[in-house]
């Protein structure tokens, strides 16, 4: 996936997350490369610029998110523009100098009569660090806090990046307002994740292709056997489609249900058959902490699980597809059907 956005700004990711580096773990938000991204107004990509947005198609956001997974950027990049857009749509007025993360556990947010909220939102990314947080609440409204109002419990996740909890006990909002629903937020979060492992995929393929041909064993490089360069080309086969499948996403923000799970389904088994297709290619040395393969493929497997478990996806798709008298219907038709539970 490339835009005129995602040429432009080959040379800041390359100077900001260096292919040539180790991935770390990452700590506080303030401490990595994000100030330089949100001065560029990155975060805002997507957000018109009437609405103190930087514009940009969704296509262009996809092509962004595709670029970070490139380049494992260890930033909130799918929270920051994706809260950034739901704020916008429940028409409250954002803070441009703000960052912005969401939930991607199972949340609960209640609003009380005097505009306080109680709840907790599970797994926000940089939850602790970042400004503000935006949920959807129980009763259907956008809501906006300051995430030093909740009392925090800190993790990680697979890839060793923030993923806190936050729990508010009446805090005062700072907007509340009628906008998209929760579904909608979902289906933008879990589209931008198909582009961050697309661009995964693409860096593992690329890094796959340069250890084989420089690693020598019995005299010759070990993509000259038969059964890496197997490994070689079912990593290359994962990386097509799983882009394929994100731009095809990217052709119309109006996300489909249907479409958005069986992209996310697909993207999983991929991402799942591209990991260990590339740590057999690589052996031993894929595991260190001093080689990029490990920070991608923890990525791979902390991505592919937020939002939706593959197994139930391919329950709830398949009960979907047993309900449909028409197959055709149920992928080309513009009134496609919700997901069943």
């Amino acid at each position: 996936m490339t835009s005129d956005l995602t040429a432009a700004l080959g040379d800041f990711f390359a100077a900001a997350w260096p292919t040539d580096a180790p991935i770390g773990e990452s700590g506080p938000l303030a401490e990595t490369p994000w100030p330089l991204f949100a001065d560029l107004g990155l975060h805002l990509v997507g957000v018109p610029e009437d609405r103190e947005g930087s514009g940009g198609t969704f296509a262009d956001l996809m092509a962004l998110a595709t670029l970070a997974g490139r380049h494992a950027s260890d930033i909130p990049v799918v929270e920051a523009t994706t809260g950034a857009w739901a704020l916008v749509e429940a028409g409250l007025p954002l803070q441009p100098m703000a960052s912005i993360s969401i939930p991607v556990g199972a949340s609960s947010l209640t609003i009380h009569d005097d505009q306080t909220v109680s709840g907790i939102l599970a797994d926000v990314p940089w939850g602790s660090t970042v400004d503000l947080v935006v949920a959807i609440a129980d009763d259907g409204r956008t809501v906006v806090v300051k995430a030093r109002d909740a009392t925090v419990r800190h993790g990680v996740d697979l890839a060793g990046q923030p993923r806190d909890t936050l729990t508010f006990s009446q805090v005062a909002a700072v907007a509340i307002g009628a906008g998209t629903s929760a579904d909608h937020v979902r289906r933008r979060a879990v589209a931008l994740r198909v582009a961050l492992v697309a661009g995964a995929l693409q860096a593992i393929s690329a890094l796959t292709r340069r250890y084989v041909s420089e690693r020598v064993q019995f005299g010759k490089p070990i993509g000259a056997f038969q059964a890496v360069q197997a490994h070689v080309v079912q990593i290359e086969q994962m990386a097509v489609m799983c882009t394929a499948v994100a731009d095809r996403l990217a052709l119309d923000d109006d996300l489909k249900d249907v479409d958005v799970a069986a992209a996310q389904l697909v993207t999983a088994e991929n991402a799942l058959v591209a990991a260990r297709a590339a740590h057999q290619a690589h052996g031993a040395i894929g595991m260190t902490q001093e080689y990029r393969l490990q920070g991608y493929t923890r990525r791979l497997h902390t991505w592919t699980g937020d939002f939706g478990e593959p197994i139930d996806l391919s329950r709830r798709l398949g009960n979907t597809a047993a309900h449909e008298p028409s197959f055709a219907r149920l992928i080309l038709d513009h009134d496609r059907p919700e997901l069943l539970p």
